[in-house]
């Protein structure tokens, strides 16, 4: 198999494991008409690459009665937005951390289980060395969440 194969082939199984991270080796090997045994091969050098970094389930918080909240970052001067954006996500109830252009620097999304812990958790963030700003967005609906709409 040639490296342009191979790629698309790569492409192929990550975009069925977005839409169901539950399906085995071998629905995979079906759909894509190549062995369970070359699926599993493929899966296993792209988590050793990185291209695929895990697993998980995507939970509905409007369901969950959870208190989704944006988060959006500006740095003090100087302040190093690696460093910052870490920091952030290392708060358990943030899912999300995005370095990007424009007014602000880092964009968060965080999924409380209610307003008293989203309230917390902004004032946790704000005083990270080197946050200069943190404001916060509540979610008013969530309408698509890691890849899935969320309302029929």
């Amino acid at each position: 198999m040639n490296m342009v194969q191979r790629e698309d082939l790569d492409d192929e199984i990550i975009r069925l494991l977005t839409q169901n991270s539950r399906l085995s080796y071998r629905e995979i090997a079906k759909e894509l008409d190549i062995s369970h045994v070359s699926v599993s091969s493929r899966i296993k050098a792209m988590e050793e690459q990185g291209r695929i970094a895990g697993y998980t389930a995507v939970v509905n918080p409007d369901a969950q009665s959870q208190y989704p909240l944006c988060l959006r970052i500006s740095a003090e001067s100087g302040g190093d937005l690696s460093e910052i954006g870490d920091k952030v996500a290392d708060h358990e109830e943030i899912s999300v951390v995005l370095r990007v252009s424009g007014e602000c620097e880092l964009l968060a999304l965080a999924i409380c289980p209610d307003r008293e812990h989203a309230i917390m958790l902004l004032d946790e963030v704000a005083a990270i060395p080197g946050i200069g700003k943190a404001e916060s967005h509540v979610v008013l609906e969530t309408i698509k969440l890691g890849g899935f709409k969320l309302k029929p």
